[in-house]
């Protein structure tokens, strides 16, 4: 029997009101991911490609329509279910890297662990954590860097800690918005080929890019035009 798809999007609406004006930025979005895929999303500017990411990833509500993820409807979810699908389920890599200044490299990668363990199990888990947390960065390459703060680190080691720290709690899915978006290309390229290893690892992962030369070492590439997904033929 096939698995189902990773993620299902059907028909999802979105509009967000700018002053005394509605925009309505995705009008009746369709798309499969399946099982193990690696999927980009390309699109101009303002075309809806991070609304579409945050709306899978549960970081924001679809108008209408509906997202599955892993066979599992979540438009109906309550905000604490979400929450828990979020930590368990999906990890983030976001362009701008998003980690904690005063946090050095393990302790920004532990933190999906550290908030999805409750305070009084937090003392005997820790050990283990930090040896699992290590032991991500040291398969990304910054094995030296443990110790180091953000600011020490260059972007492209900057983005590996962000994606050490999307891996942290074993999803199935990793969204990916612009990632190697503020990288040289030669970094970029070290960020793809950690990519597609985590791929290859079993992730499911669906990238938005504006870059044609990233988008197409995907497995398959949509198009998100005028609010609406194009897949080439």
């Amino acid at each position: 029997m096939s698995k189902p798809p990773a993620i299902l999007v059907e028909g999802v609406h979105k509009t967000y009101r700018l002053g005394r004006q509605d925009l309505h930025v995705l009008r009746g979005v369709d798309c499969t991911i399946g099982d193990g895929e690696f999927v980009a999303i390309v699109g101009a500017s303002g075309s809806g490609k991070s609304t579409l990411l945050h709306l899978i990833g549960l970081l924001d509500r679809a108008d209408e329509g509906g997202i599955t993820l892993d066979d599992r409807n979540v438009m109906g979810l309550s905000a604490g279910a979400c929450n828990r699908m979020r930590r368990h389920e999906i990890g983030f890599v976001f362009q701008f890297y998003h980690l904690f200044s005063e946090l050095n490299v393990l302790d920004n990668a532990m933190l999906p662990a550290m908030v999805d363990t409750p305070l009084l199990n937090w003392f005997s888990r820790r050990k283990k954590l930090r040896a699992k947390a290590a032991g991500i960065l040291d398969d990304v390459g910054l094995g030296d860097r443990l110790k180091h703060r953000p600011r020490e680190l260059s972007g492209g080691e900057r983005q590996r800690v962000a994606i050490a720290r999307a891996l942290m709690n074993d999803p199935s899915i990793l969204l990916a918005d612009e990632p190697t978006g503020n990288l040289d290309s030669k970094t970029g390229a070290k960020i793809m080929k950690l990519l597609k290893r985590c791929n290859a690892n079993g992730q499911t992962i669906l990238m938005v890019t504006h870059d044609s030369d990233i988008a197409a070492q995907a497995d398959r590439i949509l198009h998100l035009v005028d609010g609406l997904m194009m897949e080439p033929l």
